[in-house]
């Protein structure tokens, strides 16, 4: 019991140096106290270091509660460049881009395909339409079997392959300077039809 006063002093002590009494009584046995001892009772003082450690304040406080997680922003993905094709006219070769890529058969003279056609020596012989002036010479009417499958029609088709992204965006480049120089210019009434189709080009553009 005595061993727990002296505990007990040290304790209240904390870790400051204190003098505490040993009181020892008529049997022997020692007690420690923070008090003079008992009349009667050997005392002696002893000097005791506290050698426990101040205790840490502990935190109760309840942690701000978290808000909801931010996504990280979103990449805008690049808009595709539309599909085109690039299409070639068999009688004269030139080309044009087209959106589908659907082309209809029609008739042409089969002359402008060179069928069976006639070299400029054979048209300007003896007999040719010669270099006369007009009203000068009668220009002769060619009514030879191969002149005559010349006059006839011939069914054609234009061909069309898939556009690569360059000749995509370049034709759509080209088609919005277009609209965009005849929107400045144009009436109120055009101005309602020409600004979609520069509104629809600006999106596909957006795509290159």
């Amino acid at each position: 019991m005595r061993s727990l006063i002296f505990a007990g002093v040290i304790a209240c002590g904390g870790a400051r140096a204190a003098e505490v009494y040993k009181c020892t009584n008529a049997t022997g046995i020692p007690a420690f106290q923070d008090h003079p001892c008992a009349t009667g009772d050997q005392e002696a003082k002893v000097h005791v270091t506290g050698t426990s450690a101040a205790p840490q304040p502990v935190d109760n406080s309840v942690p701000p509660p978290r808000g909801p997680a931010v996504p990280p922003p979103r990449v805008q993905p690049r808009n595709p460049t539309p599909p085109m094709w690039v299409c070639v006219r068999p009688e004269d070769g030139t080309q044009y881009m087209s959106r589908d890529g659907v082309t209809q058969p029609r008739m042409v003279p089969a002359g402008v395909l060179g069928i069976p056609g006639k070299s400029l020596s054979e048209a300007y012989a003896p007999g040719g339409i010669g270099v006369s002036a007009p009203g000068l010479r009668t220009i002769p009417i060619d009514r030879s079997a191969r002149s005559a499958i010349a006059g006839d029609y011939v069914a054609v088709q234009d061909q069309c392959s898939q556009a690569s992204r360059a000749q995509v965006c370049g034709y759509l480049e080209k088609q919005y300077d277009d609209v965009h120089q005849k929107l400045k210019r144009a009436f109120k009434d055009e101005q309602a039809v020409l600004q979609p189709q520069e509104d629809q080009l600006l999106n596909d553009l957006s795509g290159c």
